[in-house]
C-alpha cells in the first residue's frame, strides 16, 4: 500500500477489505486474548483515499438487495447514505488495521453510528474519503472508540479543516482485547449499566438512541432474514468478515452462529425513506445480535417535525436488535 505524508494526513490507495481481514486473522492467531493496561491512545492521524465513485452495477446491486426504486435520475439520483458508508468502510479499516493501530481488528463490535449526510452524492462522482479514530475511553467490557469518516469532494484538500465535508459518519466500536491503563474506577462504574450504547461519550452521543428499557413498539412490518443474508450483503459492501458468513466460519471465531452485518439492518431501515437532496442525520444502535437465520420484527414511527424512529427486535424474546432514528431538514 504506497503512502505520502502531508501534515497529520496520510494518503493511502483503497484498502482491499480481503487482504485486511486475513492479516487481521492471522495476527488475532498469534497474539494473547487481553492486554490489560496495554492501551492509553490511539494514533494522532488520519488517513485518506481517493474513492472513483460508485458504478452503476454496484448501485444496482444495492438496490435489488433492499428491493429499492431504480437509480434512473427520475425515481432516485443520489447515493443511499449507506451506500456512501459502504464506500468509505475500507478505508476505516485500512486505519483500524494498519500496523500503529493498538487494537486488534478481529473482535471488535459494532456499537452504533451516526450520520450527517450534508449534500447529495451522485453515481459515479469520484470523492475523498477521509478517516480519523478518537475518543477512546473505558466500556464495561474492555474499551470503546468512534471512527469518524469523511467524505469529501475530489477537489477538496484533505489537509484543510475547512474542506467542505459531504458526508460525516462516527462508528463506534469496541474491543474486548484490553482495559484502558489506569480506568478501573472508571470500569467500575460502567459496569453498572448493562446497555453499551448508554455509555458513549462522544458529541455526537445525544442523537444515539438508547435500547435501555426497551419496550416493543407497534408492529410495521416484519423482515424474514435467511442463513444467506450475510453473504447477500457481503457480496454487495465487500466486507467478508467471517462472523456474518456462515455458522461454521462464525463459529471458528468464538461466535455461536452467524450473524447479520448491522448496516445492513441500517440500509432496509432506511431504503426509501432518505430524501434526494440530502440535508439529514440517521443513527442506529445495536443491542442483541441478529442470529441467522431469524425473522425480525420492525417498527417505522413519524414522530412529527420530519422524525421517523425505528425499532428491530426479535418477535419470540422481545429483545431489541436495534433502535434508529431519522430526522430530515439541515442542522438536525
Amino acid at each position: 500500500m504506497s503512502t505520502a505524508q502531508s501534515s497529520r494526513t496520510t494518503r493511502i490507495e483503497m484498502p482491499r477489505l480481503g487482504s485486511l481481514y486475513r492479516r487481521a486473522a492471522l495476527t488475532a492467531a498469534a497474539a494473547p486474548l487481553r492486554r490489560s493496561g496495554a492501551v492509553s491512545a490511539l494514533p494522532d492521524r488520519r488517513v485518506v483515499a481517493r474513492h472513483p465513485g460508485a458504478a452503476p452495477a454496484e448501485v444496482e446491486a444495492y438496490r435489488r438487495l433492499f428491493g429499492g426504486e431504480p437509480f434512473d435520475g427520475v425515481h432516485r439520483r443520489a447515493l443511499p447514505s449507506v451506500y456512501v458508508h459502504i464506500m468509505g468502510f475500507p478505508v476505516q479499516m485500512g486505519l483500524l488495521g494498519s500496523d500503529d493501530f493498538p487494537l486488534p481488528l478481529m473482535g471488535m463490535v459494532h456499537l452504533s453510528n451516526v450520520v450527517d449526510h450534508h449534500r447529495p452524492i451522485q453515481i459515479g462522482q469520484a470523492v475523498q474519503i477521509r478517516v480519523a479514530a478518537q475518543q477512546l475511553r473505558p466500556h464495561r467490557r474492555g474499551a470503546q472508540f468512534d471512527v469518524v469518516t469523511e467524505v469529501l469532494d475530489a477537489s477538496a484538500d484533505p489537509d484543510s479543516e475547512a474542506a467542505e465535508v459531504l458526508w460525516r459518519g462516527v462508528s463506534t466500536y469496541m474491543s474486548r482485547a484490553v482495559t484502558l491503563h489506569g480506568a478501573a474506577a472508571a470500569q467500575e462504574e460502567a459496569e453498572q449499566d448493562e446497555v453499551a450504547q448508554d455509555e458513549v461519550t462522544s458529541q455526537d452521543a445525544a442523537a444515539i438512541p438508547s435500547t435501555s428499557g426497551f419496550v416493543a413498539p407497534v408492529k410495521t412490518g416484519l423482515w424474514t432474514l435467511g442463513a444467506d443474508a450475510g453473504r447477500q450483503y457481503a457480496r454487495v459492501s465487500g466486507d467478508y468478515n467471517p462472523i456474518h458468513l456462515s455458522g461454521l466460519t462464525a463459529k471458528a471465531l468464538g461466535m455461536p452462529s452467524a450473524i447479520v452485518h448491522g448496516m445492513y439492518s441500517a440500509g432496509r431501515m432506511l431504503e426509501g425513506r432518505e430524501p434526494q437532496q440530502a440535508g439529514h442525520r440517521w443513527s442506529i444502535s445495536f443491542a442483541a445480535p441478529v442470529k441467522l437465520p431469524s425473522k425480525v420484527a420492525f417498527s417505522a414511527q413519524h414522530t412529527g417535525d420530519g422524525v421517523t424512529e425505528f425499532a428491530g427486535w426479535s418477535p419470540k424474546s422481545a429483545k431489541p436488535h436495534f433502535l434508529g432514528r431519522l430526522s430530515l431538514g439541515a442542522d438536525r
